[in-house]
């Protein structure tokens, strides 16, 4: 039988009253949010409560991966896959999700007060980023670059716009009349609008003719994301609109016209753009050098700042989930806040009412007001927290979260004031296996601890250890190897998310270290500018001082490993030419070897990321920072082994960055082994391919960090 999502029998009054039903295994995202993860083989759901305790039952652990402390192999982290892309009914009857079945993501639709899942889709091709229709009655989703819309119990499915070009991002009108995409057919990520087909009853037409979309943004820009007003007339438009370094701006675009009018972001990054109900923005913007969540009033006279002090409350790339939420009476929002590896998910007032002018004309670009109170926290536990949006009656949040221990799922967390007396979180799907479950229980579970040090330069910098529990640094205590994580991005942070690999690295003997280099988010502007024209050398140089001190510590026996994907890939690169001698191994997937030949190869969207923070390499005092920061150019000062994965299909970093390193490798007489993944792009999607990965890097790390030769 299909596993399933608990179903929640909440009273109509509360949500958290419910009660779970069954299901078996099923699949979790991949450890990298950049890169969501694999295809299982059959239709699966997230399991119940209630998991039984026991063992794998696999025999042979050196050839699976196996721990064989607790039974945790590589063949059971590459078998969670989460449901993901939650949407909220707009009346809360249910939510729809994506999940892998039969080899591809399907569109689900789970009722919330009680119910098994339906499968609303059977596609050979992924569904992805399914939106309902404001009354509920209807949903959009994109499959292969098309946008289509399908009746909430399956039926009249029917295709709204296509192209070559491909198709994303389908947003309903508040009136659920027209459709907004963004679409690449005239060069440029431009917002597209067509109106919705109309359900008709009777026999559908023999060739029905797909309206004809119309540009609402201009070209030479692409959009990052967009939201339609409440009024219907206008669009928020997040995009990078102005030549100053550094920024990123808000247009209001009116609809009809395509008048657009730039509201935030001349001085600062501003982004995630959302809409109160009385048609004023809630944006968060880095003007005070850490991200804060402002509100501009309908009126556009004012601007208040809802959030204070030195924590990040967004992040560059307004993604979904770590974006300010207006509650649906704009009483409250919802925000992110990041700490320690951590993002709490926190409730506050909304306040900004506008304030009393004196005589005279109003400023033209008036200052914003500081009108802070202080989020109260709903989520129930420390861990990696994403807001999906708010029931209708305010009273409660629906989120989803994840934990170093716990894979992606969806939660009812109720509003303290709001919500009735005694209400309690409530989790909606359960995605953990009972096997894994099993390795995850507390005492083999390893708990990631904060660490910080100085980097050569004096900038303090920080990271999550873990390490087995032999590993005390007292007397009496083992010394361990060390594999440092570079995270990808590079603007971006280590997030202390489900990311079981780790566990199972720390379960064979290694302390696995995350860093968060200089040019990470989640510490504020000026350290995420840090790494501008830096790229390859000053942050390599984090990682290098982050192995001495790991080296320093007394649970390490000096052996150091360095692996790492995308920019993580390519800073283990830049670390073992930099500094050969501290290395027993390193780990590349998918990263840069040549800046310069990246930046002429790779797609728009890397090449736009690296010119804003390297520049042209045609410019004369560019050139020489894009080789100081290329590795290839100094293979041959590298000592340690190298493991060199990649995906032929790569479009963001090319495989020619692996062929150009393994070239010089070769020439240069390296130990190094490489290899290709004929069907994936920046990231492992099949799970075939995790499987495989994972398998190859823990057997290189034994035998070249521990010496330890697997059986043939």
């Amino acid at each position: 039988m299909a596993p399933r999502p608990k179903r929640v029998r909440p009273a109509a009054s509360d949500p958290s009253a419910g009660a779970a039903a069954g299901g078996q295994d099923a699949e979790a995202p991949k450890p990298d949010p950049a890169a969501d993860v694999a295809a299982p083989s059959a239709v699966e759901h997230p399991r119940r409560r209630g998991r039984p305790r026991g063992s794998t039952g696999a025999t042979d652990g050196a050839r699976t991966g196996r721990s064989a402390r607790d039974g945790l192999t590589v063949e059971q982290i590459v078998a969670v896959e989460s449901p993901r892309e939650f949407r909220l009914h707009p009346r809360d009857r249910s939510v729809a999700y994506t999940l892998e079945a039969a080899g591809a993501r399907q569109l689900f639709v789970l009722p919330l007060r009680g119910g098994y899942p339906v499968q609303l889709t059977a596609s050979e091709k992924p569904v992805t980023d399914p939106q309902w229709a404001p009354d509920g009655r209807r949903l959009a989703y994109v499959r292969d670059d098309t946008i289509w819309i399908v009746e909430a119990d399956g039926t009249r499915q029917a295709e709204v716009a296509a192209h070559p070009a491909g198709t994303s991002t389908p947003r309903w009108s508040p009136d659920g009349r027209r459709l907004a995409f963004i679409s690449r057919r005239r060069g440029w990520a431009q917002v597209w609008v067509v109106d919705a087909p109309v359900p008709r009853r009777g026999r559908p037409s023999a060739n029905p003719k797909p309206p004809e979309p119309r540009a609402v943004t201009r070209s030479g820009i692409d959009v990052e994301s967009f939201e339609w007003a409440p009024d219907g007339g206008r669009i928020a438009v997040m995009a990078y609109l102005s030549d100053v370094p550094d920024t990123s701006q808000i247009a209001l675009v009116e609809i009809a016209t395509g008048t657009e009018q730039v509201i935030g972001g001349s001085r600062s990054w501003d982004t995630a753009g959302h809409f109160t109900p009385d048609g004023g923005l809630l944006y968060v913007s880095d003007a005070d050098g850490w991200f804060q969540v402002l509100r501009r009033s309908p009126d556009g006279q004012s601007r208040t700042v809802l959030t204070s002090g030195q924590r990040e409350h967004g992040e560059p790339s307004g993604g979904v989930g770590f974006v300010p939420l207006p509650s649906a009476d704009g009483s409250r929002f919802t925000y992110p806040e990041f700490r320690d590896g951590y993002a709490d998910l926190l409730v506050a007032p909304m306040r900004g009412a506008a304030p009393k002018r004196g005589p005279g004309r109003p400023p033209k670009n008036p200052r914003p007001i500081e009108d802070a109170a202080a989020g109260r926290k709903l989520n129930p536990w420390d861990g990696v927290w994403r807001a999906v949006g708010w029931l209708t009656d305010g009273a409660w949040v629906a989120a989803v979260g994840e934990g170093e221990t716990r894979p992606q799922d969806l939660w009812l967390l109720p509003v303290p004031g709001v919500a009735p007396d005694g209400s309690r979180p409530r989790q909606v799907t359960d995605s953990t296996p009972a096997v894994v479950s099993a390795a995850f229980v507390p005492g083999r579970a390893v708990a990631g601890e904060r660490i910080g040090f100085k980097a050569r330069d004096g900038l303090r910098l920080e990271g999550t250890l873990w390490r087995p529990a032999r590993a005390t640094g007292r007397r009496g205590g083992e010394r361990v190897p060390a594999v440092l994580y570079p995270h990808g991005g590079p603007t971006a942070q280590a997030l202390r998310a489900w990311t079981p690999f780790k566990q199972l690295l720390v379960r064979e003997g290694f302390a696995f270290l995350d860093v968060d280099f200089r040019g990470s988010t989640g510490y504020g502007r000026k350290f995420r500018l840090a790494n501008h024209r830096e790229w390859g050398h000053a942050d390599a140089h984090d990682m290098i001082d982050a192995a001495r001190w790991a080296a320093e510590q007394p649970w390490c026996d000096g052996r150091m490993a360095i692996y790492g994907g995308s920019y993580g890939g390519y800073l283990t690169l830049c670390a073992l030419v930099e500094e050969p001698a501290i290395w027993r191994a390193g780990v590349d997937l998918y990263g840069d070897s040549e800046l310069a030949e990246s930046y002429r190869h790779g797609d728009r969207l890397g090449r736009v990321d690296l010119h804003r923070m390297m520049g042209s390499p045609d410019e004369p005092d560019r050139a020489k920072l894009y080789r100081r920061g290329s590795p290839v150019y100094r293979a041959e000062r590298i000592e340690a082994p190298v493991l060199l994965l990649h995906g032929r299909k790569d479009k963001r970093v090319v495989p020619l960055m692996t062929e150009r390193m393994v070239e010089a490798l070769e020439i240069e007489g390296k130990h190094h082994e490489v290899h290709w993944y004929d069907e994936e792009a920046h990231g492992w999607e099949r799970r075939e391919t995790r499987r495989d990965a994972y398998t190859r890097i823990l057997a290189f790390l034994k035998r070249h960090v521990m010496d330890k030769t697997p059986p043939t």
